[in-house]
């Protein structure tokens, strides 16, 4: 695409002495996506709305679906292609959009901005090659040595983008990089260099064991649910609430009449606003879990909190390090399980019973559900100090 004069000048590049001018639109940068983002919504408004081609596009990558066997000639290729690519082909051609048959794919399986989606299984994976360069960045990125162990803040601003973009298929390992951004904070030097500390190392060396052993993003598994949505007939559903006060812990499961009560834990971190809130969140999580023993595996978990930090760092799988522990240790339940959990927000004033065992007022508890079962809680240790 062409650019304005006044911009070519900013595009010149010397190569062994000589001056050259590019005077089409460079990706790298917010205006040149802007520019092509324009252009591109342009012909996929012409491709939907003037030609009925549905399709999808993320930057100059468009895909989309057909059944199999609904295929058309296109002659300039001389070869079949599914019916709406084959259509979207001649409407490229008709607007003068270049194109080159080697990036004209289709199949039972097809990559898209770098991931290998299966519309058939219904998943969404890294390739083989993808992921072992992923592997390969975490290992360069942790590779010190005793006189260095600094990376530039460019470097933990590249190996972050690399990251968030797996995080499209592995969404659950984003506290891994709770430290990373923690060291970035502040700082503006691309060139300055950052120290590389254990926090990093843990946190990256448990973003490569997961990922080592990961399946990818699951589209059937993966459904927008709310806690409306559970069945208390199901066995594959559960709820739970949760609270903490001053002086404890308490988890109440309704459709159980079960509640689970502790003292607050005396290893905590110091100088945490809710810790204690989001422990509790996660020590249903490992309850919950623990029932598999017993033959029972849910599936979906919803858990109610009055707390709104809690619900946000759950919901966003991001917190300042000192809270980082609990969202690992939620995360390798929900893996390792594999249950898929909804965390929301409940006023204080309805989450009586879970305050009441977070208190110590059992006597409450009792009084507020006859018949409920009081169990003790034990609070998790690799929250409140051993590795994860």
């Amino acid at each position: 695409m062409p650019v304005s004069p006044y911009w070519q000048i900013r595009q010149v590049v010397t190569i062994d002495g000589s001056r050259y001018v590019d005077r089409c639109n460079l990706f790298g940068g917010r205006g040149s996506l802007k520019v092509w983002s324009a252009f591109d919504c342009l012909v996929s408004w012409i491709a939907e709305h003037r030609h009925g081609i549905q399709k999808h596009n993320y930057v100059d990558d468009d895909f989309g679906f057909a059944r199999l066997g609904d295929v058309e000639w296109y002659a300039p290729y001389e070869r079949y292609f599914p019916s709406p690519q084959a259509r979207l082909l001649r409407l490229w051609d008709e607007l003068g959009v270049p194109h080159e048959p080697q990036k004209q794919l289709h199949g039972l399986t097809l990559p898209i901005i770098g991931f290998q989606v299966d519309p058939n299984a219904m998943t969404v994976t890294l390739p083989p090659e993808g992921r072992t360069r992923l592997l390969l960045a975490i290992d360069e990125f942790c590779e010190l040595t005793p006189g260095n162990r600094r990376r530039s803040l460019a470097a933990f601003q590249a190996f972050a983008g690399y990251a968030n973009w797996a995080f499209n298929v592995y969404p659950l390992l984003k506290p891994s990089l709770s430290n990373v951004y923690e060291k970035m904070g502040g700082k503006s030097n691309r060139r300055a260099g950052i120290y590389v500390n254990a926090a990093i190392g843990r946190d990256l060396l448990w973003l490569r064991r997961h990922i080592l052993s990961a399946t990818g993003v699951h589209f059937l598994t993966a459904n927008a649910w709310a806690p409306a949505d559970l069945d208390p007939r199901a066995l594959g559903d559960e709820f739970a609430l949760t609270d903490a006060s001053g002086y404890g812990l308490g988890i109440y499961f309704p459709w159980l009449r079960l509640g689970l009560h502790c003292t607050l834990p005396d290893r905590a971190p110091a100088d945490t606003i809710f810790f204690f809130e989001a422990l509790a969140v996660c020590a249903v999580l490992h309850h919950v879990r623990a029932w598999q023993s017993a033959g029972r595996f849910v599936k979906r978990l919803a858990i109610l909190c009055d707390n709104s930090n809690t619900v946000a760092i759950f919901n966003s799988l991001r917190a300042s390090p000192v809270y980082n522990a609990i969202l690992t240790s939620a995360v390798n339940v929900m893996l390792d399980a594999p249950m898929d959990i909804r965390v929301q927000h409940i006023a204080g004033e309805l989450n009586t019973v879970a305050d009441a065992l977070s208190r110590g007022k059992l006597a409450l508890a009792r009084s507020l559900v006859p018949g409920i079962t009081l169990l003790p809680l034990t609070p998790l240790p690799d929250v409140l100090g051993a590795r994860i």
